[in-house]
């Protein structure tokens, strides 16, 4: 549905996934996991994110 996560940092920075990089994502204990199957490939302290964006 989505193809690309954006993922932008409160001190500066973006970080941009693809899709075919990924396919679930989650918020699990303050952290931002990127998931592939069942592996995480990404995994991001909450309290540094500014934001999240799906992008179609």
């Amino acid at each position: 549905m989505y193809k690309r996560i954006k993922i932008s940092f409160i001190n500066a920075g973006t970080i941009t996934i693809d899709e075919g990089d990924w396919d679930d994502y989650d918020l699990c204990d303050g952290f931002i996991i990127i998931k592939k199957g069942d592996a995480w490939i990404a995994m991001y302290n909450a309290k540094e994110v500014f934001s999240v964006v799906l992008e179609k």
